[in-house]
């Protein structure tokens, strides 16, 4: 079965959020699957309130990635297709002010990986099993 998306809506300036942190997201135009393909740019395949929400599941628990400055995020142990070539994971870089929405896009391990530590708090509280940890690792996923 796949994993079913809560709904969300965009708020009045256009942003979705504030998730618990207070944390605002707006989408890209150019991630959009909708979007003239552009080189170096990867694009959801999901809905645009559906990436909001792969966000939202990084930024509460805080998937922050202090080597890369991102949060990183994998939906349903990656069982979850993100992006149109096959992209289980989701990157969001770090706001340049801390006042912007924060954005981001699907993305494949062997370009964009997790370090160590945060692949270790995933496995231990069960967000990914051992088997997709290796496949991060090695670039697989």
């Amino acid at each position: 079965m796949a994993f079913t998306f809560p709904r969300h809506k965009r708020n009045s300036d256009g942003l979705y959020g504030p998730t618990t942190r207070q944390h605002f997201y707006q989408p890209a135009n150019y991630h959009r699957i909708t979007a003239r393909s552009k080189p170096g740019k990867t694009r959801w395949c999901i809905k645009e309130g559906e990436e909001y929400e792969v966000f939202r599941l990084a930024d509460e628990p805080w998937w922050f990635s202090q080597v890369h400055q991102c949060l990183f995020s994998i939906v349903d142990g990656g069982k979850e297709i993100l992006g149109e070539n096959g992209e289980r994971l989701a990157k969001f870089a770090f706001p340049q002010n801390l006042s912007d929405p924060w954005h981001g896009f699907p993305v494949l391990s062997d370009e964009h990986k997790p370090e160590p530590d945060l692949l270790d708090m995933w496995q231990n509280k069960g967000i990914i099993p051992h088997h997709v940890r290796m496949k991060i690792e090695r670039g697989r996923l």
